[in-house]
């Protein structure tokens, strides 16, 4: 089932379908809730971590998971941040577009917010000349002195090494 995953407080909106068939987005994890695909629809979403996944019904009542989604980079746009999605609900000869159904997440934009995703949603979407901010990581340190392996032979003959503390 193709699906984005997200987190935080996000405003999704359909901007555009081009689909004959019924669209939807179910929204998962933290958040459970159905929009409906029409231009226009929108709502809000809010939590650590949840996931759009995008269904069509080809008009005999039964939903199935659309082929496949393309998810842009979350960009900076003035004060927001954006992130486009687009689907396919079905991959039919001479239509391998990605505009069943598209939508526009957006949010405030904050100081020190991560940027970037694997792939654009539209060929004209434009990367900003802004450089990303990444967060800081902290990564703890075991101290040598107290770090020790041991190993112990496997049913099969094989040693297996685990690090104790």
């Amino acid at each position: 089932m193709p699906a984005v995953s997200m987190s935080g407080t996000w405003w999704v909106t359909v901007v555009s379908k081009e689909s004959l068939f019924a669209q939807r987005v179910v929204i998962s994890g933290d958040v459970q809730k159905m929009l409906g695909g029409e231009v226009g629809n929108s709502t809000s979403v809010s939590g650590r971590r949840w996931i759009l996944g995008f269904e069509h019904d080809r008009g005999d009542g039964i939903w199935r998971h659309n082929a496949s989604v393309e998810a842009g980079e979350i960009v900076r746009r003035g004060d927001e941040l954006q992130r486009w999605i687009a689907t396919k609900d079905v991959f039919w000869s001479g239509d391998r577009d990605h505009d069943d159904l598209k939508l526009l997440l957006t949010r405030p934009a904050s100081t020190g917010q991560a940027l970037g995703a694997p792939y654009a949603a539209e060929a004209d979407l434009r990367e900003l000349s802004t450089p990303w901010v990444l967060p800081s990581v902290e990564i703890p340190e075991v101290p040598h002195d107290r770090s020790r392996s041991a190993s112990r032979t496997r049913s099969a003959g094989t040693r297996q090494r685990r690090l104790l503390r």
